[in-house]
């Protein structure tokens, strides 16, 4: 009984997708060693050019079945890597919906069993209303991921640049507004990309900035002898640089505190490669941080 308890609980350890690999390997080694067998029965058996024959063209068909193996495995690889993806986004939606719809519901309790002032009614019903723009800003980040997961290409459309900044700004709550400070060309530049992307990645950039520092952000979007600039900079002490690239994975927050959900520098990285943009964290002299994102044209 225990043998059998402790197989199970190898093999509830081991990943469907591990096991496949691990079979292709065992039987691909079987398929070769017994054709190895059979090819040296024949070329013992045989004359001088029996033997050429079969060992002519059992090299061709060996090398066409390691080809054949090694790329089974890797496409066995590819597609545990989106199981993987898709199980960690599941993860991440189910996780990050909750604090928002735990403050409607918080909000819905106490008007229906307290009895409330005027201003308390109003502050809970702002809170409400708050909790509900953040979950619809939740879901519309996390549909924009899971498409970037199988999207390979730009739905392009042209727009004026420096209007994503407007759009990007309407995201903004009003208490924070007053920090912000939007620098775009008094004349429309045209460019040519997906607008819903770059509106998204704007305004992750300058809710980020809003969030994990304070003072005054600076939002600029202009286009430059033929170059597409989006720079974000504030007064914070920003990103480490050894954290930078994992800062860029889906539901990854480098500090627990505070709300989100860890998608918003994944996002503004995808746009950038869908587009063909460099984006750049830099950090400031004396003090601040900026990302950039330049996009030829």
């Amino acid at each position: 009984m225990a043998r059998t308890k402790r197989q199970g609980t190898f093999w509830s350890e081991v990943t469907p997708g591990t096991r496949g690999i691990w079979l292709v390997r065992v039987l691909g080694a079987y398929v070769l060693l017994q054709f190895s067998w059979w090819a040296y029965l024949l070329a013992s058996t045989g004359g001088t050019r029996e033997r050429w024959m079969v060992l002519g063209e059992g090299s061709v068909f060996a090398a066409l079945l390691v080809l054949g193996l090694v790329r089974l495995e890797k496409n066995f690889r590819q597609e545990r890597m989106r199981l993987a993806r898709e199980r960690n986004l599941l993860l991440g939606v189910t996780h990050e919906l909750k604090t928002p719809l735990a403050n409607v519901q918080l909000g819905v309790d106490s008007l229906r069993r307290l009895t409330l002032t005027k201003d308390d009614r109003a502050a809970i019903l702002e809170n409400m209303q708050n909790g509900v723009q953040d979950l619809g800003h939740r879901v519309e980040e996390m549909l924009v991921a899971t498409r970037l997961q199988r999207q390979t290409d730009v739905q392009a459309s042209a727009f004026d640049w420096g209007s994503i900044l407007d759009d990007a700004a309407a995201r903004v709550a009003d208490s924070n507004k007053s920090r912000l400070r939007i620098h775009q060309p008094d004349v429309p530049q045209e460019v040519n990309g997906d607008r819903a992307l770059w509106v998204l990645s704007a305004s992750n950039l300058i809710e980020n900035a809003l969030k994990y520092s304070e003072g005054p952000i600076e939002a600029v979007a202009e286009v430059q002898e033929g170059e597409a600039i989006l720079e974000v900079k504030d007064e914070g002490n920003g990103i480490p640089a050894v954290d930078r690239e994992t800062a860029k994975a889906p539901f990854v927050r480098l500090k627990e505190e505070g709300s989100g959900t860890g998608l918003g520098l994944h996002l503004v990285s995808q746009t950038a490669l869908l587009h063909g943009a460099q984006m750049d964290m830099l950090q400031l002299d004396p003090k601040g941080f900026a990302v950039r994102l330049v996009w030829p044209q």
